[in-house]
């Protein structure tokens, strides 16, 4: 069965053209012409699988060879929360990469302060067709009716279970709900393994999985206008009330600062659940010491799951280093790219046609795991790319802490926190 994110309507955007990046001239000058207008490329990214950047990496050959004149020197930044501080000092200093894989929510923050290039200008000219990405993640990077970042891969956010553990526990099927789930966490907290892993620091990946709760809570960050913070609602206090009562049950233990997402305390059997994603799927299949499976996030008043994945940004830097940037961002919206990319590293394609491809379908029919996320981007919410989002994150991250470390309630560090927020909305309006 075909399984098409229904909550994206293909885009009836087409364009026809091509951009060439290097002159003509003599054969007698071809070659020292070729090295004239060869285009440096940088790109940043944050790729944490050994095996997905050396697929990527294969794909960048494959791209230079299609396009002669146009370089790419691929460089890994680590983790992308400390990504935002170097390149924004970067922009300062004029030095930014060419190119950045980053989450798509920093779209308006560096599309308003000009650091970034709007990708939309380039579609006519480079036969773009934007009909064939998914619009929903199109949207995820426009800023004032606008396409400023061009979608990488697509992902989001499930629960990892140890089903060892889960038979001796007696649980025959895994929770649907928010009760079930903690029902089910006390029945796994036993002999040194507890039932959840909980999610702690104030970064980015913390509040990512937050968001979740508050979308199920049936909450929302901001107000339809994006004027005001709503995350300090009723549903938002319950959302992060039910967190500190999977502690103060003693059913869930912190995994590590900021880096949750790491899969040691999962597979060494710490833990019984995870919250993850697909992109660790080449890691669970190369180890043999956890029988593991997948399950979406339980919910409350409704299902929701947040959606993730990476964009390009296109950093300003000279015009034909922009345009050549663009073309390897359009090179990665292909079938060909996407389809190998996704089938090796467990991301969610992009490309209405990738996700549509006998391959693809295949590859989930023989992978249970990753038809566990496939389908759960039909209940799909994204952050807004907005300016403001980075502080808000930040103060969203504050406020988890401060609830989950006993520091202040759960209404009045999400109180504290909204107020914060609202500056920086206002501020940035």
């Amino acid at each position: 069965m075909t399984h098409r994110m229904h909550w994206l309507v293909p885009m009836a955007l087409t364009s026809v053209g091509s951009l060439m990046l290097a002159g003509c001239g003599g054969a007698a000058n071809a070659a020292s012409t070729s090295a004239a207008k060869t285009v440096s490329l940088t790109f940043e990214e944050g790729i944490q699988s050994p095996a997905t950047q050396t697929y990527l990496q294969h794909q960048i050959n494959a791209f230079e060879k299609s396009h002669p004149t146009i370089h790419i020197s691929m460089q890994n930044y680590g983790a992308a929360d400390s990504e935002i501080p170097k390149l924004e000092s970067a922009v300062a200093a004029h030095d930014p990469p060419n190119l950045l894989w980053i989450a798509p929510a920093y779209t308006g923050q560096f599309a308003s302060s000009g650091a970034i290039v709007q990708a939309q200008k380039y579609f006519k000219n480079t036969g773009f067709q934007a009909s064939s990405i998914f619009t929903g993640l199109l949207n995820t990077g426009v800023y004032q009716g606008k396409v400023w970042t061009m979608p990488f891969d697509a992902n989001d956010l499930g629960v990892y279970y140890n089903k060892t553990l889960f038979a001796k526990a007696g649980i025959t099927s895994p929770p649907t709900t928010w009760s079930q789930f903690l029902t089910d966490a006390k029945k796994l907290t036993t002999n040194g393994t507890y039932g959840f892993e909980m999610p702690i620091g104030n970064q980015e990946w913390t509040v990512w999985i937050w968001e979740t709760l508050l979308w199920q809570a049936g909450g929302h960050l901001l107000n339809p206008s994006r004027t005001k913070v709503t995350f300090d609602s009723p549903a938002g206090i319950d959302a992060l009330n039910y967190w500190v009562t999977l502690m103060k049950d003693h059913v869930a233990t912190f995994g590590p600062l900021n880096d949750a997402y790491q899969l040691g305390d999962f597979l060494s059997g710490k833990v019984a659940m995870a919250i993850n994603g697909p992109w660790n799927y080449a890691a669970l299949q190369q180890q043999h010491s956890v029988s593991y499976g997948a399950f979406p996030l339980p919910k409350d008043k409704i299902a929701a799951t947040n959606i993730g994945g990476e964009s390009l940004f296109i950093f300003n830097t000279t015009p034909a280093q922009n345009k050549a940037a663009f073309l390897f961002a359009k090179y990665v919206t292909t079938p060909a790219f996407q389809i190998g990319y996704d089938t090796g590293s467990g991301y969610l394609p992009v490309s209405v046609t990738a996700q549509d491809s006998p391959q693809y379908q295949q590859y989930l029919k023989n992978n249970p795991f990753i038809d566990v996320f496939a389908k759960e981007m039909s209940v799909g919410k994204a952050r807004p790319p907005i300016p403001a989002y980075s502080q808000i994150s930040a103060d969203i991250g504050n406020a988890i802490e401060n609830a989950l470390y006993n520091k202040m309630s759960a209404k009045a560090a999400l109180q504290q926190a909204a107020a914060q927020a609202q500056q920086a909305l206002d501020s940035n309006s």
